[in-house]
């Protein structure tokens, strides 16, 4: 998970991450805060290498929404990161 490092370093810069939450992102910092929450859950759920290499994928799209301050297309790729792990 190669841009987990990026997404830590950023987390504790910016204090602890917030829970994962089904509200528009406002500022990137939420955007940032929450791509990280989602990295940590999947982690967390022992999925499968196919799925957590899809997990990534997202996850990198998610960033660069975020640092794009797109944050209604980052919202979209969150919601699928969240389908992706809780369907596992």
């Amino acid at each position: 998970m190669r841009f987990h490092i990026a997404l830590i370093a950023m987390t504790l810069l910016l204090g602890p991450a917030s829970a994962q939450e089904a509200r528009p992102f406002v500022t990137q910092t939420e955007c940032l805060k929450a791509a990280f929450d989602l990295s940590t859950s999947a982690e967390e759920r022992n999925l499968a290498e196919e799925t957590l290499d899809k997990v990534d994928e997202l996850l990198a799209q998610m960033e660069a929404h975020c640092d794009a301050n797109q944050l209604d297309d980052a919202m979209t790729v969150a919601s699928d990161i969240r389908s992706l792990v809780q369907g596992q």
